[in-house]
């Protein structure tokens, strides 16, 4: 794989986020010590989230700073200003006096790239800040995060984020499944609890996740309710509710219905070390995107999650081989994670009945094949997680993906972002150069793309000629410049009004926005180079596509 800075010796990684993100940074993590076997890794994470890091190997140490008490004090304004200032200068000047080789920035937040700006490192990947405190964009694998999460690009994605960050991090190496310490102490814990349960079946320990982040993700309970009841009459399985407290308003309703002694309800009595250790004790968990699902990969257990709404398995879906990723055909999923849906026929296209027969085989051992009309392809497409022979995660249909109006452009994205971010050979033909060929690839908008590329790059020749002849008047460097904006503009244009582009577009605008140095002949030699690397991607993506 092409790498930047494959070597490490003292690694800061920040990710401010939540559990789950956490936990999707382990191969990241591990794939470092895997590389550089010596090098110490340091992790700065939220207050919060503190106390999952202790129960993450390859972490050697732990810094956790409390966003909560900043706001707190800027909130309260003259002496809270000067708190919070000093909190800053101090979590600063300790990470300085560590003197890091290399961080990566998991976060995208303006405050992580300000605070690794004054922190000084000078090799990174993700987010830093430039002299004036806006965010830059270190490398062209965290530039596609940005570009693939943008919701209007998000279907065109075949890249497992947890790859992407890796990649970001210039790791090669890694364990291909995310990783997760449980304690003895949090193993015993959970041995009381199901022999509290008292359970009276004798069939697989199944764990259902019924909470989820967004309420739109979440299943309805009379679905769960059914699950269950097929679960036990298929099964004689014993069903443990898992969650946290305040799930319980979604869990409790799904309990009273099943009406069984073996339904057991462990939500709001582990911690998350202690749920781990329940996950690992159970053959299976049910679950939506969410941080369960992650740790119970962490664990060692596989699960059968379905991703409703705006949950894509595409991107966040479960990081380990043999998993089921159920994922609704709906025109207008996945849909925007920031906005509500009144509708949700996204649900009604998975039943209990098809999960609990996913569960039934994949209890049984690895499902590589599904019985002939298990499961609709114009409902519901069935995956199963894999990784290929680059060491990316995957999903392969086991049902058919005829019905999935995106399955060509994710493919041959995929292909696009391996051969030109990474540097794998993916066995296809030589992009050809005429225009035509781009043309006649069936991608409508494509061949105007590459013809503002062109036209990009013979600008930007035309500008670097004129910044080197101090006799040009500064009138006709204004005309140039103006004529390259107009070209930008109309690509991003294309890029929203023929969809399929966005993904390769969005890389270019955000490659453009982060151009540094202050040398006008450097600035356009780096803005040359986007314009090249705009139609040698289009180009690739037109053979692939073809």
């Amino acid at each position: 794989m092409k790498r930047r800075y494959p070597d490490k010796s003292n690694v800061l990684l920040v990710n401010i986020t939540r559990l789950g993100d956490m936990l999707q940074a382990t191969p990241t993590i591990a794939g470092m010590k895997q590389e550089n076997p010596n090098c110490k890794i340091t992790v700065v994470v939220e207050k919060q989230f503190e106390d999952v890091c202790y129960h993450i190997p390859n972490i050697d140490e732990v810094r956790a700073v409390d966003l909560g008490m900043t706001v707190r004090s800027l909130s309260r304004e003259a002496d809270g200003i000067v708190d919070a200032f000093e909190y800053v200068t101090e979590v600063v000047d300790d990470l300085r006096a560590q003197n890091f080789d290399y961080c990566l920035n998991m976060s995208s937040s303006a405050y992580t790239a300000l605070l690794l700006k004054l922190v000084g490192i000078k090799r990174n990947g993700g987010w830093t800040s430039d002299e004036e405190g806006y965010r830059v964009i270190e490398s062209d694998w965290a530039r596609l995060f940005a570009s693939s999460v943008f919701h209007q690009n998000r279907q065109f994605n075949s890249l497992n984020l947890v790859d992407v960050f890796r990649c970001s991090a210039d790791v090669d190496q890694h364990p291909q499944r995310l990783l997760m310490k449980v304690s003895p102490e949090s193993e015993a814990y959970c041995d009381d609890l199901l022999r509290e349960a008292a359970f009276t079946a004798k069939g697989p320990l199944i764990a259902i996740q019924a909470g989820a982040s967004q309420e739109k993700r979440q299943w309805a309970p009379e679905h769960f309710i059914r699950l269950i009841k097929v679960l036990e009459t298929k099964l004689d399985a014993r069903i443990v509710l898992v969650g946290s407290k305040k799930e319980l308003k979604i869990i409790d309703p799904i309990k009273a219905g099943a009406n069984s002694p073996n339904v057991f309800v462990a939500a709001g009595r582990t911690s998350i070390p202690q749920l781990a250790a329940l996950l690992k004790k159970c053959e299976l968990l049910v679950t939506g995107d969410t941080g369960p699902m992650h740790m119970s990969v962490a664990v060692g257990r596989p699960v059968v999650a379905m991703f409703l709404a705006s949950a894509y398995g595409f991107e966040t879906g479960p990081y380990s081989e043999g998993n089921l990723v159920l994922q609704p055909v709906i025109g207008c999923g996945p849909c925007n994670p920031n906005k509500p849906c009144a509708g949700l026929e996204c649900h009604d296209t998975i039943s209990p009945e098809l999960v609990a027969e996913l569960v039934a085989l994949r209890v049984r051992g690895d499902v590589k094949k599904l019985p002939d009309g298990l499961a609709d392809p114009k409902q519901v497409i069935v995956y199963r997680s894999f990784f290929d022979r680059h060491g990316f995660c995957d999903l392969e249909a086991l049902n058919s993906t005829q019905y999935d109006t995106w399955y060509r452009y994710r493919q041959a994205y995929r292909k696009v972002w391996l051969e030109d971010l990474a540097g794998f050979d993916c066995g296809s033909p030589a992009p050809k150069n005429s225009k035509l060929s781009v043309l006649d690839s069936g991608i409508e908008g494509i061949g105007s793309v590459v013809e503002l590329a062109q036209q990009g790059t013979e600008l930007i020749q035309e500008l670097m000629r004129c910044i080197s002849d101090v006799r040009v008047p500064a009138q006709k460097l204004g005309a140039v410049n103006a004529q390259i904006v107009e070209v930008d503009r109309r690509i991003e244009q294309v890029g929203f009004h023929h969809p399929p582009l966005g993904p390769v577009t969005r890389l270019f605008c955000f490659a453009k926005e982060n151009l540094s140095g202050t040398d006008a002949l450097s600035l356009a030699s780096q803005m040359k180079t986007n314009y090249d690397d705009l139609a040698r991607r289009c180009q690739k993506l037109s053979a692939w596509y073809s």
